[in-house]
């Protein structure tokens, strides 16, 4: 019988052709019960994850938003601008922060 299929997807962007679904990519997507794991996540990952489960009386679907934090990345174009006795006054332009902020 038809039944019991989960299907999932990392977006925005369409799924790679060799992997088009979980079963297809067991080495980074496993689903034990009610959970999706994702291994060895990176930047590319993230967006919409979309779960479908049917059965042949109904079918649920649900989406998931992923986002792969960071540390950020290191600044460019470091300069000093003041050289005090005891301080110095620096510019730089900031690195890709990599959904980690600096505050």
């Amino acid at each position: 019988g038809a039944g019991g299929g989960v299907w999932g997807s990392p977006g925005p962007s369409p799924p790679a052709p060799s992997c088009v679904s979980i079963a297809s990519c067991r080495d980074r997507f496993s689903v034990s019960g009610d959970t999706l794991t994702v291994s060895g996540v990176d930047y590319g990952d993230q967006g919409t994850f979309s779960c479908r489960a049917w059965t042949p009386l109904d079918a649920v679907e649900a989406e998931a938003q992923l986002r792969v934090v960071g540390r950020p990345g290191p600044v460019r174009e470091l300069q000093v601008l003041e050289l005090g006795e005891r301080q110095v006054r620096l510019s730089w332009t900031p690195g890709d922060d990599h959904n980690s902020p600096v505050q």
